[in-house]
């Protein structure tokens, strides 16, 4: 570890933090009491580092902390800008003209809704999601994941937005990703589809 290495790092992670400050303070991404932690953490780290000097650093121990901190901050705050959830979703214009493949609807009987419903385009997958809170559309990702019970399940990922969804061929679940439970979920017909997602197809 040299004093070459601290200064890049310290250099990577002012850039993502003001990035990150910039999106946050102008509603590029959703307001999260974790989001505001990591910021302070990092604007105090950033506060400390930048006053110190090659002879406030005792040895090469005390380098790599300062380090490996900047790093594990660099990371979590590029994650962000990485799978960052929106404020606002995408304009109308940025979404393609897109073609309805399936959907599923369920609640948990305390009015939240959950809704995902999929979609092909000319330049790829898109799909639709409500999360009980947020919703977002946008091309998406599905990881395999398994509950505590061993119940398997994919996770679809919209932006910086994920759900929990099951379909065995014959039956649709939705997962709340917050606690595991497994909500029976309806399919849903493309005009149903488009009741939750109104503007897909306005001119």
């Amino acid at each position: 570890m040299d004093m070459e290495t601290l200064q890049n790092n310290f250099a990577a992670l002012t850039e993502v933090y003001n990035t990150v400050v910039d999106l946050y303070n102008n509603e590029g991404i959703e307001p999260d009491d974790d989001v505001e932690d990591l910021l302070n953490q990092t604007k105090e780290v950033i506060e400390e580092v930048g006053e110190l000097d090659e002879d406030d650093l005792d040895d090469g121990s005390d380098m790599e902390g300062i380090n490996d901190t900047m790093v594990t901050l660099l990371e979590a705050l590029e994650g962000i800008v990485d799978s960052m959830s929106y404020a606002d979703d995408e304009d109308e214009d940025d979404i393609p003209e897109l073609a309805y493949v399936d959907g599923a609807y369920a609640n948990d009987g305390d009015g939240r809704d959950f809704v995902i419903l999929f979609y092909t385009s000319d330049d790829g997958e898109y799909a639709y999601v409500h999360d009980g809170t947020d919703e977002a559309i946008a091309q998406y990702t599905v990881e395999e994941a398994e509950l505590d019970d061993g119940t398997e399940y994919e996770v679809v990922t919209v932006g910086g937005l994920s759900i929990g969804y099951i379909d065995d061929g014959d039956d649709v679940y939705i997962v709340d990703l917050d606690d595991g439970t497994i909500y029976a979920a309806a399919h849903l017909t493309e005009d149903e589809a488009e009741q939750f997602y109104s503007i897909l197809n306005d001119d």
